[in-house]
């Protein structure tokens, strides 16, 4: 329950079952990549995945949730959330979302099966005329659609930096967009210089390197040149059906803009 004066948050944790998992498995392990395009190799990736995408990530995005707990929300609240996928991370406000907290929140994503589901989301939770997703490069300065240059006042961009190739572009953007004060919010995984032995950096990085993500300190750094910070949060967390032992970094960071 919300504190008097506090946005109503909801933990959102969508069930799953065990024949679910083996269809996402299936996709990930034996899917191919392909595409000229960084748009195409999205939609190879996710478009037979899509329908199942949220309730097999919630189990490995672990930095969403402290995100979406912590991120700072004021009463007329203009929100983006950049490579916003399936619109998953409205579901934490999904009380609040249609009330005066919110004046309206944008979603972004670049993989029109993710922004398929998106849609149907909005659709089935009555959200239209408040929450308006939108296909397109999240990096684009001049995406139809995006509010104003320093109009909003949050920005979020969860488990997207590291799939964006220029993704100084999409931090860029996200400055662009927010009015003075107005606060960053990003959760990614990452790896880790003070915890992580040389091998393990190696290791999650090769690996998730093989699926086009690529993980880098710079992205916290670069964070923290751009930002004030207000919150950071570097934990580990574990995958569904692996060993327990096998834990990749994640971070949780809110910034305001200077």
């Amino acid at each position: 329950m919300a504190g008097a004066g506090e946005v109503e948050r909801t933990d959102y944790t969508p069930k799953s079952s065990f024949a679910d998992d083996l269809r996402v498995l299936r996709a990930m392990w034996f899917g191919s990549v392909s595409g000229d395009s960084h748009q195409d190799q999205l939609e190879s990736f996710y478009n037979k995945q899509a329908h199942l995408y949220d309730q097999y990530r919630h189990r490995m995005l672990h930095g969403r949730k402290p995100l979406m707990m912590n991120m700072p929300v004021k009463k007329g609240c203009v929100w983006v959330d950049l490579g916003g996928g399936t619109a998953s991370n409205v579901e934490f406000f999904g009380k609040s979302v249609m009330t005066d907290w919110f004046k309206s929140v944008h979603v972004v994503d670049l993989t029109p099966s993710l922004v398929r589901v998106a849609k149907k989301r909005v659709e089935d939770n009555n959200w239209g005329g408040k929450v308006n997703i939108i296909l397109g490069d999240a990096t684009d300065p001049n995406l139809e659609g995006l509010p104003p240059s320093g109009s909003c006042d949050v920005v979020s961009i969860s488990y997207a930096v590291t799939m964006i190739p220029n993704w100084r572009d999409v931090l860029k953007n996200a400055h662009r967009l927010l009015k003075p004060g107005g606060h960053i919010c990003v959760c990614d995984f990452t790896v880790d210089r003070d915890s992580q032995w040389g091998i393990s950096k190696t290791f999650w990085k090769y690996l998730f390197s093989t699926d086009h993500i690529y993980l880098s300190e710079e992205h916290i750094e670069t964070l923290q040149s751009m930002f004030d910070q207000t919150r950071l949060e570097v934990n580990y967390g574990t995958f569904p059906y692996v060993p327990f032992f096998l834990k990749c970094p994640y971070y949780a960071y809110i910034g305001q803009k200077k």
